[in-house]
């Protein structure tokens, strides 16, 4: 520690904009005093999206609860303003400017969705293959002789 918090904190970007999230994660060593508003910059050249619609959020690594991820809500602030350790993750999603509750609740809302729509969907799979297995499988009985 020490020497008024200008040390290195290595930092992965990761991205889950749609456009981007299928990119691999990008670790950097940045300085702790390094405003969020120039990692938007960084995330902009790395990823393609306008630092006005990036939503950064930070969150320790190995943590894998999203919900652990802090908003990096003042671009002003400095990293280490948000990030206490020597190295973290940070999370870059793809929003609209709105409160940062509006967006943890719409966050979480979208999630909980996803897990739904994820359910139905193996459910649906599950009973597509069941049904596509019955008449099959009836009429290959009805070939044997």
């Amino acid at each position: 520690g020490g020497g008024g918090g200008g040390g290195l904190i290595q930092v992965t970007i990761r991205s889950m904009a749609p456009e981007s999230s299928h990119k691999e994660p990008v670790s950097r060593k940045l300085p702790g005093s390094m405003a969020v508003s120039n990692l938007k910059r960084m995330c902009q050249q790395l990823y393609g999206l306008d630092p006005a619609k990036q939503r950064l959020f930070c969150r320790l690594v190995g943590e894998t609860d999203a919900w652990d991820a802090e908003p990096m809500g003042d671009e002003l602030k400095p990293l280490d303003f948000y990030v206490t350790s020597q190295e973290c993750e940070v999370l870059m999603q793809e929003g609209d400017l709105e409160g940062e509750g509006e967006k943890e609740d719409r966050l979480r809302r979208r999630l909980e969705a996803e897990e739904k729509e994820n359910e139905r969907l193996e459910a649906v799979e599950s009973v597509r293959r069941g049904g596509l297995e019955g008449p099959r499988s009836a009429a290959a009985h009805a070939l044997a002789p």
